[in-house]
């Protein structure tokens, strides 16, 4: 991959594709179908009441609401809010650290093993 393409804006769907062909040397109509392919599994496995987990970038988190009273704000009376499903998304500690330092160059690749530090090769 070559030099990664600088984000002077913020990314829709269409920005995000035409970075990633940039990224990637492609044209935007190359990878179009790829990044909405991996959208939508991540949506459908959500929708699955499955968790979707990518290392060092977060983890999109599928929960059951159980069934609870609430209030009408206009009258004032209690009504039943039905249980139904939703999506929170939590951010990895990698990437909030990398935000909390505005690191323009964080990316979510894994170090190589044994390059955290360990001292595995000087025994």
């Amino acid at each position: 991959m070559k030099k990664p393409t600088p984000i002077t804006r913020r990314l829709n769907t269409t920005g995000l594709i035409e970075v990633v062909a940039a990224d990637l040397g492609c044209k935007p109509d190359d990878v179009r179908d790829t990044v909405m392919a991996t959208f939508t599994a991540i949506a459908r496995a959500a929708a699955s009441g499955h968790d979707v987990a990518i290392t060092n970038f977060g983890t999109w988190l599928s929960y059951q609401k159980a069934r609870r009273k609430a209030r009408n704000p206009q009258t004032g009376g209690t009504v039943t809010v039905p249980s139904h499903r939703g999506v929170r998304f939590r951010v990895s500690p990698n990437l909030a650290a990398a935000v909390s330092r505005k690191d323009r160059k964080v990316t979510i690749r894994k170090a190589p093993k044994g390059s955290n530090g360990s001292r595995a090769s000087e025994k």
